[in-house]
């Protein structure tokens, strides 16, 4: 036996056992000497590139932490009156501006800051009371509103602040016109900012207040260069959005990228729901906690019960004169809450939403909030991108809704907090309930037994044997083909599931598409631990805990906050309700169709005027709605290699069905596209016979070493009739056999691209 058949068995047994052998490999970690490392067909470097690579390595590196100074946090040295023991009052002495402060505890004002609160009579604390400037590291700010984000601004120096979401950077530009706000098109509001009118508002005299939108703050950044960097503070708003949406976004790792490269005194992270990082990278930060002693004091109503949307109409029914705020991140059953209300009712809704929402939210599409900060009317739903950062100068009854039928619109207790904080008026909300159902018995026992330890030594291993990997096949062009491989079939393996939901990449790429590492004179590209996705993981753990049973939530929360009352109320589903919730389920799929088939006819104009190309694909995909998103993340993997309207016409027939109706249309693609000489076709064709029949052990019979060979797996005995079925058009005989009559299963009418011979990699195209 060859070594590539030997390889090629050894790779189909990947299982969670190899795994296990691999991690107990000894692999240099990172305090080995690098310098030291055996390697396999080095390449020699200039002595300028191996300097700039081992720049590059100490800037990955663990910083020390630094910690803030009164330099740091004032412009001008803090002046203080010192009294004596005898009680008389001292000399005026500064205090050196070198000095370390580790909170605002330790401020010398001659009177705690907790006094100032009361003297000035605000509605809340403003930082700008106690400082001139953000401190440097992760700010704990503990309770929202107070000031963070207006104090930068008005800092005597360079800002970058990026926020979670467009919606609350253009917000913070409305308040401050001497900003400058960078993301995409507000509509009826703003166009997305060029690069143009970026670097003409950086040419400009003053300081630099740029608002950015976490998307786009890798091109701002681009046109500010990185030689630039020390001139400019970055502050990272509401960080704790970065964990909870990364899995739904996943370039916002991408800003803990960018964070890394400013210098230590010229980077922070805000938030009032601190949670804890996985990155080591930020562990090394300084943490500037910001501890009051007042805490605002929430009064709680929680109901639980089997029939969210009655659970809320009955609430907003019972304030029917007063304003009422309703935290619910799903327009589609806040449609059904409120088309099961009144007509008068209803004329006095609205939904604040983000602009891609528009035609589900209708008629009741608030784009942002009423003049002053107001709410926009008497009954207002919001979804997420009004729950984060938004600042409400209004009176409301407060109902905030966690669904967990949907994973989107469970909420953490964190984003509850949030949502809380949203109110900037004094004693602006009238009361507080928080409505929410229950999981009961799920299978997320498995998940909930790991943690973040478990995680990032699953994630750190396969990355080590990746980059084993890469060590041992530099400059063996054999080797590096045989081992990319092995490579697709390990990264397979960093990837967790909880609960039975999509798969979570526990490693990514940096902003480069790679990261940089020398090993010895050799030049390696290496994957990196996905530290907000396991941050993500370890939060939804805990999330399903927290929702479990319905005293869970309950024991929870009343260790932050006071619970007034406790229901737990059954409601039976009425036939009014069934109705409403199926015509307006029926009219959402109507809108998503639409979406979908406006996303084919744009296809279709691109192609015709030359501009269908990956790019453009990716930009719209940003841009679009999460069906259509999945829509168009199916076609950009196989465009290249059917005719468009085939291609199309099939992804079209399976927009409604699971993933396994896409799973065999990529298989029938890329068996379509492979060269006609392709080992693998060649195998297959060898081995079936037109208008022969077949069983299902016959054809695992068959096809099991084929696969094994050739696509490094084992599978499940019925997965082999599925794959079969995607490669040749099937009868089914009355002897439960299966009658082959031709290739091209789904009619593909001609080849776009094709799959080179030599191309041995089918695990990366192939989904087993």
């Amino acid at each position: 036996m060859s070594i590539e058949d030997e390889l090629a068995k050894e790779i189909a047994g990947l299982d969670s056992s190899f795994i296990d052998e691999l991690y107990n490999l000894q692999i240099p970690d990172e305090k080995t000497n690098l310098s030291e490392v055996i390697t396999l067909g080095t390449t020699p470097v200039s002595e300028e590139h191996s300097k700039e690579v081992k720049s590059s390595i100490v800037e990955n590196q663990l910083e020390e932490t630094v910690p803030n100074t009164y330099g740091d946090l004032h412009d001008a040295p803090v002046e203080y009156i010192e009294i004596l023991s005898s009680g008389k009052v001292g000399e005026t002495k500064t205090i050196p501006q070198d000095t370390v402060i580790t909170s605002l505890d330790n401020l010398l004002f001659g009177r705690e800051p907790e006094v100032i609160r009361e003297e000035v009579g605000d509605s809340f604390w403003n930082l700008a009371d106690f400082i001139d400037k953000m401190p440097h590291g992760i700010i704990d700010k503990k309770i929202p509103g107070i000031g963070a984000t207006t104090l930068e601004i008005n800092s005597k120096r360079n800002s970058i602040i990026v926020f979670p979401t467009k919606a609350l950077a253009y917000g913070k530009h409305s308040k401050h016109p001497n900003t400058l706000y960078v993301g995409s098109e507000i509509k009826g509001e703003k166009e997305k900012v060029t690069n143009q009118q970026i670097e003409e508002y950086l040419a400009k005299d003053g300081y630099k207040k740029l608002l950015v939108v976490a998307d786009s703050l890798g091109r701002l950044l681009g046109i500010i260069g990185k030689e630039n960097y020390k001139d400019y503070f970055l502050m990272v708003d509401e960080i704790d959005v970065l964990q909870t949406d990364n899995n739904f976004r996943p370039q916002l790792e991408n800003v803990i990228d960018y964070y890394l490269m400013f210098p230590l005194k010229n980077r922070c992270m805000v938030t009032a729901t601190m949670k804890e990082f996985s990155n080591p990278h930020l562990k090394t930060e300084c943490r500037f906690p910001i501890t009051w002693k007042y805490n605002t004091h929430r009064n709680i109503d929680l109901l639980h019960t089997d029939n969210v949307t009655q659970a809320v109409i009955e609430k907003v029914i019972s304030h029917p004169t007063e304003k009422v705020f309703i935290a619910y991140n799903s327009i589609l059953q806040i449609r059904n809450i409120i088309a099961s209300l009144d007509e008068e009712t209803r004329k006095e809704c609205a939904i604040l939403c983000s602009e891609v929402s528009i035609k589900e939210a209708g008629e009741y599409f608030a784009p942002k909030l009423g003049d002053n900060d107001t709410l926009p009317a008497r009954i207002n739903f919001a979804t997420c991108c009004y729950f984060t950062g938004i600042d409400i100068e209004d009176s409301y009854h407060l109902i905030t809704v966690s669904d967990v039928r949907r994973s989107h619109s469970m909420l953490t207790l964190d984003r509850m907090t949030q949502i809380h904080g949203r109110c900037r008026k004094d004693n602006g909300i009238l009361s507080e309930t928080i409505i929410y159902n229950t999981l009961g018995y799920v299978s997320v026992m498995e998940s909930m037994e790991k943690d973040t330890a478990t995680l990032l030594n699953k994630a750190q291993k396969v990355l080590k044997v990746l980059e084993s990997a890469d060590t041992i096949s530099q400059g063996d062009y054999t080797l590096t083909d045989l081992f990319a491989i092995i490579k697709e079939a390990i990264r397979e393996k960093a990837q967790e599931r909880i609960a039975g939901n999509e798969l979570i990449n526990l490693t990514r790429k940096d902003i480069y598409g790679k990261n940089v590492r020398l090993i010895g004179t050799t030049l390696l590209m290496v994957m990196l631990a996905a530290y907000l996705n396991i941050d993500y993981i370890i939060e939804r753990i805990d999330l399903y805990a927290s929702y479990f049973m319905p005293e869970t939530l309950k024991e929870v929360l009343g260790k932050q906050v006071n619970i007034i009352s406790y229901k737990s109320l059954p409601y039976g589903v009425s036939p009014e309700q069934n109705s409403i919730e199926k015509t307006n389920k029926d009219a959402q799929n109507k809108l998503t169709d639409s979406y979908i088939q406006e996303a084919i006819d744009n296809i279709k104009v691109l192609s015709t005027t030359g501009q269908l190309n990956d790019n453009t694909l990716h930009l719209y995909i940003r841009q679009s709605r999460s069906r259509t998103k999945i829509f168009l993340e199916r076609f950009i993997k196989l465009y290249k290699y059917v005719d468009l309207d085939s291609l199309l016409h099939q992804l079209w027939e399976i927009r409604t069905s699971n993933n396994i109706a896409y799973k065999n249309l990529n298989n029938a693609v890329m068996y379509w596209a492979l060269d006609e000489e392709h080992p693998f076709k060649v195998a297959i064709r060898r081995s079936f016979t037109l208008n022969k029949s077949y069983s299902a052990s016959e054809i695992q019979e068959i096809l099991a070493p084929i696969v094994q060979y050739h696509l490094h797996k084992v599978l499940k005995p019925r997965k082999y009739v599925a794959l079969l079925k995607s490669i040749y058009a099937t009868d089914r005989t009355s002897g439960n056999k299966y009658t082959i009559r031709g290739e091209n299963p789904r009619g593909f009418k001609e080849h776009t691209g094709r799959i080179a011979t030599k191309e041995n990699n089918l695990l990366k195209l192939f989904v087993l």
